[in-house]
């Protein structure tokens, strides 16, 4: 533990001075974009509204993680909702620089007791599975729904489709809400031990509490979608409500598991947001634009908050 302490610093600092490096790179580069440019930006008083009702949500998605996140640790720790809040953030912070965002919950366990991180890393597992089961089940529909719409209307009838996607939703849900009884049927194998241990840490939440934490991913993931949705208002994109939704929980999945770090989203988002929304929308400038705000507002602005707890954090 001694050496991990005594990199500790240096690790961190490292850390925030590469994110902030590369998010004043993307902020210099998206200002010389042709979209920064762009006509649709002479905004009105009324479109500015939409961007201050995206923004005024944001608490409201970080309220819900945090809550979900105050609700796994407590199996070994009781923190306040502030503790779990400034983890967030400082999760956040180091999933900004890691691969698909693996440094989120290192981040956050900082703020548990050393003898506890192990057991917060997995239980934030299990959060992160309920989120990825939700995104995948909207995901996935929504998915399924714009190869219904033109110009894909030749598979309308693919029943076979239909069936593959139900039995994956509903296997998912319930492999997820029979974790604990999977922990323990596992114990007939032959497995590490110290895996076994990190598994068994598992069984320690009910079905109930199980669904109680996908119920709090759920209502993350509306939230997000609702903020998306504001956003495009934002870049002056109208398009039913619906056909929306549809567009964005499909554009949610391919960024979700798009291998990625998170600064280099912002690419990544804008050229999904054409993809998707497109097929509502010819402008596809405003589309990609809406891909990238969005991403500042759930992901940078958090990291800048974020930076400030982590730096002030000890091992």
């Amino acid at each position: 533990m001694k050496p991990i302490r005594a990199y500790y610093p240096i690790l961190k600092w490292t850390v925030l001075i590469l994110s902030y490096g590369f998010l004043a790179y993307k902020i210099v580069e998206f200002i010389h974009s042709p979209a920064s440019k762009a006509d649709w930006f002479d905004l009105s008083w009324h479109r500015w509204g939409w961007l201050l009702v995206t923004l005024a949500l944001l608490p409201v998605n970080l309220g819900i993680e945090a809550i979900k996140w105050r609700f796994l640790v407590s199996k070994v720790e009781l923190i306040s909702f502030t503790t779990a809040f400034k983890s967030l953030f400082s999760g956040l912070a180091t999933a900004f620089f890691t691969p698909n965002r693996i440094g989120e919950y290192p981040g956050r366990v900082v703020y548990l007791q050393s003898g506890n991180r192990w057991k917060g890393i997995t239980f934030g597992l299990i959060g992160t599975m309920a989120q990825s089961i939700t995104l995948l089940s909207f995901g996935l529909l929504s998915f399924w729904l714009l190869m219904v719409h033109n110009p894909f209307e030749n598979l309308r009838n693919d029943t076979m489709r239909t069936i593959i996607f139900a039995t994956a939703t509903v296997l998912s849900f319930a492999i997820y809400l029979s974790l604990p009884k999977l922990v323990w049927l596992l114990r007939h194998f032959h497995i590490h031990t110290k895996m076994m241990i990190w598994l068994r840490w598992l069984t320690l939440f009910r079905t109930r509490e199980l669904a109680l934490i996908l119920l709090l991913a759920m209502s993350r993931y509306v939230v997000f979608c609702v903020q998306f949705y504001f956003m495009l208002l934002f870049c002056d994109i109208h398009i039913p409500f619906l056909h929306g939704m549809i567009a964005i929980a499909a554009y949610y999945l391919f960024i979700t598991f798009t291998p990625s770090i998170s600064f280099s989203e912002a690419a990544i988002r804008g050229s999904y947001a054409v993809m998707f929304i497109g097929l509502f929308t010819a402008n596809a400038i405003a589309a990609a634009t809406a891909g990238v705000l969005i991403w500042f507002i759930n992901a940078v602005i958090p990291m800048i908050i974020g930076s400030v707890f982590f730096s002030k954090t000890k091992l």
